[in-house]
C-alpha cells in the first residue's frame, strides 16, 4: 500500500475543492473524511468541522487541489495483468470487464476486491457470438458453457449456467463488422431469434445485458429486445421513439468515441493525442507547444509503437473500412450530444486496447469536444458508470457512507497529467511509479 498508513482509523483530506459527482457545485476549502474505507462526511473544512475530528485522525492538507470520484470504465478489455495496473494508475478504481469465461472472470474479480494494485473488476461474461463472427474467431471458449449458442434453447440454458456461476451480466456480439471491415467478407452474426433468447432469459434471471451493436438496425433489436446498455455508439443518426424508450427504461449508452476516432485515422488520433515529435505543435510566435497529450506518462516503447507507421497500417489493413468510419463521426458525436440532452444517461466506456487507463481521459475530451460540459464528462466516468453496474449505491459519488475511492488531482478536471493520488477503499493506491503505463 502506499501513502497514509492503514493504522490511522481516520483520516481527513482538507483544502482541495471537492466536486461529489452529484451534480451539486464544487466545495471549496473542502473536509472529505474517510474511516475504514468509507466516507464519513464530506463538507466545508470550517474550523468547526476540524475541531470535531478524532484526537487521532490523521489530517492530510490538499490546499489547492481537487478532489473528484473515482473514474469508473464501462467498457474494458484487458489483455494482461499490467492493463489493470495501467488502469488504476490513471485514476480508473472500477471496470465492466468483458471476457469469455464466466468462472475465470468471476476469480479474477474477487481477488480485485482486496488487491490494492488493478481496479475492481465487474465481469460483463461471457461473450455471447457465433462461431466464425466477431470475437468468434481466434477468442477462447467459456469452458462451462456454450458461448456460441446457435439455438434459442441453447442461449436460454447458457444464461442460466452464466447465473449459476456467478455472472450479473452477459454481452452479446449483434455486429457483421462490414461498417470498419468492407470490403473485406461480413461476418456472421446472431440470429434474431438467439439474440431475443439471450436477453429475455437475461431478463427473467435478473441479470444485465450489454449489446455490441453500432448499427442503428441491430440497436434497436437489442433495445427492443431488451438490453440494458449499448456497448458502442450508434452509427447513424438515433430517431427520437428510440431516444425515448432510452430514457424511460433506462438503456444505458457507452459511445465508446475513442475507438471510432482510432478506427478513422489511426496516426492521426495518435498525433492528436500523444503529439508527433516529426510535426511538433508551433504557436503563432513561433514557440513549441507541449502536445495535449501523455508523452511524460507512457512508457517509451508504447510511444515509440504507437507512433510507428506500421503501427498505423497495421490497422488500415485490419479495419479498411477506415473512410466509412469517419463519414460516420458527426452523427456518432450528434447521437452522444441529443443523447445526454434528452436525459438518456451516457455512461463513459473506452474499449480502448491501445492505451488502458489513459484512455479515459481521452474519451471524457471528446465528449466535451462533442457538447458535454467538462463536469458531464466527468459524471458520465463516474456517477453514471456506477449505475450502469447497478453499484451506484456504493460508488460513484462522494457522499457519506460510500466507498472512499477518489483522485487527488493537481488542477480541476480533467486533466491528465495532474494526477496526484488514486485512492481506492480509503487507501492511497496510486500512481505507483512515474510512468504510468502502459
Amino acid at each position: 500500500m502506499h501513502g497514509p498508513s492503514l493504522l490511522a482509523a481516520v483520516i481527513a483530506l482538507r483544502g482541495a475543492t471537492l466536486v461529489d459527482g452529484t451534480g451539486a457545485p464544487p466545495i471549496p476549502n473542502s473536509l472529505l473524511v474517510v474511516e475504514n474505507g468509507r466516507i464519513v462526511s464530506v463538507g466545508a473544512a470550517t474550523p468547526d468541522a476540524l475541531a470535531k475530528l478524532p484526537a487521532a485522525a490523521q489530517v492530510i492538507g490538499e490546499d489547492g487541489k481537487w478532489i473528484v470520484p473515482g473514474l469508473i470504465d464501462a467498457h474494458v478489455h484487458a489483455e494482461s495483468d499490467a492493463d489493470l495496473k495501467a488502469m488504476l494508475n490513471w485514476g480508473i478504481t472500477s471496470v465492466r470487464l468483458m471476457a469469455e469465461d464466466v468462472a475465470a472472470s468471476q476469480r479474477l474479480a474477487a481477488a480485485s476486491r482486496t488487491r490494492a494494485d488493478i481496479p475492481e473488476i465487474f465481469p460483463a461474461a461471457p461473450i455471447f457470438t457465433v462461431r466464425g463472427g466477431w470475437w468468434g474467431r481466434d477468442e477462447p471458449p467459456d469452458a462451462n458453457l456454450n458461448r456460441f449458442a446457435s439455438t434459442p434453447d441453447e442461449a436460454r440454458a447458457s444464461v442460466r449456467k452464466a447465473k449459476e456461476l456467478g455472472s450479473r451480466e452477459i454481452k452479446i456480439m449483434l455486429d457483421d463488422m462490414a461498417w470498419c471491415r468492407a470490403p473485406l467478407p461480413a461476418l456472421p452474426k446472431t440470429s434474431p431469434a438467439v439474440l431475443r433468447a439471450l436477453l429475455a432469459e437475461a431478463e427473467a434471471q435478473g441479470m444485465r445485458s450489454i449489446v455490441h451493436a453500432p448499427n442503428l438496425e441491430d440497436a434497436k433489436a437489442a433495445i427492443a429486445g431488451g438490453a440494458t446498455s449499448l456497448a458502442h455508439g450508434v452509427l447513424e443518426p438515433i430517431d427520437d421513439a428510440t431516444m425515448a424508450v432510452m430514457k424511460a427504461r433506462p438503456v444505458f449508452y457507452v459511445p465508446t468515441m475513442d475507438i471510432f476516432e482510432f478506427l478513422a485515422d489511426t496516426h492521426g488520433f495518435v498525433w492528436r493525442t500523444l503529439g508527433d515529435p516529426r510535426r511538433p505543435l508551433v504557436a503563432a510566435d513561433g514557440t513549441v507547444v507541449s502536445p495535449p497529450g501523455f508523452d511524460d506518462w507512457l512508457l517509451p516503447d508504447t510511444l515509440e509503437r504507437l507512433r510507428s507507421d506500421a503501427y498505423a497500417a497495421l490497422y488500415r489493413e485490419r479495419f479498411p473500412n477506415f473512410e466509412n468510419v469517419k463519414r460516420r463521426l458527426p452523427a456518432l458525436r450528434e447521437n452522444l450530444r441529443r443523447l445526454h440532452a434528452a436525459g438518456v444517461p451516457v455512461a463513459l466506456g473506452t474499449d480502448m486496447w491501445a492505451l488502458p487507463g489513459a484512455a479515459i481521459w481521452i474519451e471524457m475530451q471528446l465528449y466535451v469536444a462533442a457538447g458535454l460540459t467538462r463536469v458531464e464528462a466527468l459524471r458520465s466516468a463516474t456517477r453514471t458508470a456506477a449505475r450502469s453496474l447497478a453499484i451506484d449505491g456504493d460508488r460513484g459519488t462522494l457522499e457519506a457512507g460510500k466507498r472512499a475511492d477518489f483522485l487527488v488531482l493537481l488542477s480541476d478536471p480533467p486533466a491528465p497529467r495532474d494526477i496526484d493520488g488514486v485512492w481506492k477503499a480509503g487507501v492511497r493506491v496510486a500512481p505507483m511509479q512515474t510512468r504510468r503505463g502502459p
